[in-house]
């Protein structure tokens, strides 16, 4: 089987203790079963460290997490023991992957890089050329698309998007027609009490949105030289969660969570006047952190917005 990543996967590196939002904070770390009966076998000095540093949850084996969130193994300097005594291959699945996600075909993998990742986020929302998938694994297997419609219909939206004619709001445009898809005319204190009612993960993200609720940006505009980040959003977005024709609940949640992202930058400019770059990164990341890695406030943001129009 054959596995294709856009064309800046292989620019990822992680950026380990230079990270200001370490993915081993604040996150239940799972231990898959091949790494657990590794980590279960293994002798010498830092194996009593290693085994005391498990817990399990409902028969689910994670790593211990101290007062503050920190992973039992995220040392003082903000790097991994465990890579330091054991080596990088000797991470979990989850480690290992993160921030990668995976799509799955009958015929082939779709992988990419997950905008909760700061120096992913930079990587992803920076790019200066159209978005591309390169081939990363061939199995020697011929590439027969499972689903021909489906692929044209993609290549269709990134050719869309990927248009250097067009500006952002007339792609937008063009995405909502495309997909038959429109953003819910809420207000935005509306917007902001329904994001309020989801579940939370970091209180930085109640500062951010009681921040909007208080913020008046009817007539903020964001300037055209962060076109580039925008679309680079639009199309994060649609290759990561449109996996089939026609998903219309799929596209609603796009369109909303760009609409999102683009109120917190307007009331950044509102605020403080100077977004740049490092600043939309830092909104999409705590955004994709808060909603995009829940299922289930991803499936109430439909169940509220989308299932329940009129």
């Amino acid at each position: 089987m054959k596995t294709f990543v856009p064309n800046y996967y292989k620019e990822f590196n992680c950026i380990a203790q230079k990270c200001k939002h370490n993915c081993c904070i604040g996150w239940e770390i799972d231990i898959d079963e091949d790494t657990l009966s590794y980590y279960e076998n293994l002798k010498g000095k830092f194996s009593r460290k290693l085994k005391q540093g498990i817990e399990y949850n409902d028969d689910c084996a994670c790593f211990r997490l101290d007062g503050k969130g920190r992973c039992s193994f995220l040392n003082e300097k903000n790097l991994c023991d465990i890579i330091l005594n054991l080596g990088e291959e000797s991470l979990c699945q989850v480690c290992s992957d993160h921030p990668r996600f995976r799509n799955y075909y009958s015929d082939r993998i779709e992988m990419g890089l997950g905008l909760c990742c700061e120096e992913a986020g930079r990587i992803i929302l920076n790019q200066d050329i159209p978005f591309s998938l390169v081939l990363l694994d061939d199995d020697g297997c011929e590439d027969e698309r499972d689903n021909d419609d489906f692929g044209e219909y993609r290549e269709n939206l990134f050719e869309m998007l990927n248009d250097p004619t067009n500006t952002i709001s007339e792609k937008i445009n063009q995405f909502s027609t495309y997909c038959k898809i429109e953003i819910p005319k809420l207000s935005k204190d509306e917007w902001v009490d329904l994001f309020l009612s989801l579940e939370r993960l970091d209180d930085y993200w109640s500062v951010v949105l009681n921040q909007l609720k208080e913020t008046e940006i009817g007539d903020i505009e964001i300037p055209e030289i962060f076109n580039k980040q925008f679309e680079n959003l639009l199309k994060y977005f649609t290759y990561r969660h449109i996996t089939v024709k026609g998903d219309s609940e799929v596209f609603f949640f796009i369109l909303t969570s760009y609409h999102m992202i683009e109120m917190l930058c307007k009331m950044h400019i509102k605020n403080y006047g100077d977004l740049t770059s490092d600043y939309i990164v830092e909104y999409c990341r705590l955004y994709s952190s808060e909603i995009e890695y829940s299922d289930e406030n991803i499936d109430e943001i439909i169940e509220i917005l989308y299932k329940n129009e009129p």
